[in-house]
């Protein structure tokens, strides 16, 4: 699916909308279970889940928005310095120690779900 940026009209907050194709998706049932895994799982180190909608064939996922972008992006643009590597690493784990508390498996570790806050928060995104 796409991505892209919105702003929520009732508090003005800047938000990604993933749209997810439910005709050309096969994976589409592992979307619902991101949406059921986000809604039950929050988590500093975990994107917040803000809604969902079903809008023609498309399921619209609306989530956090992360205005540093995803960690694929940072490192094919830059080098990061070992305590840098090592920061992200640890909230990385963090959030992941949290979903296996939770018996939950992310399945899709990977530089493109590592999302990044200008303000130093490292957050996991999803797995469709």
């Amino acid at each position: 699916g796409t991505v892209c940026m919105a702003v929520e009209t009732a508090t003005g907050e800047e938000v990604a909308i993933k749209k997810i194709s439910l005709l050309q998706d096969s994976s589409s049932e592992l979307c619902v279970n991101e949406i059921q895994v986000m809604r039950a799982n929050k988590n500093a180190n975990l994107v917040n889940y803000v809604d969902s909608y079903l809008v023609d064939e498309e399921l619209w996922l609306v989530m956090e928005y992360m205005d540093g972008g995803s960690l694929q992006d940072v490192i094919r643009e830059t080098r990061m310095a070992e305590g840098e590597i090592a920061a992200v690493s640890r909230e990385c784990l963090q959030g992941l120690d949290f979903l296996h508390s939770k018996r939950v498996i992310h399945r899709d570790i990977k530089s493109h779900n590592i999302l990044l806050g200008l303000d130093g928060s490292v957050k996991l995104g999803g797995c469709c």
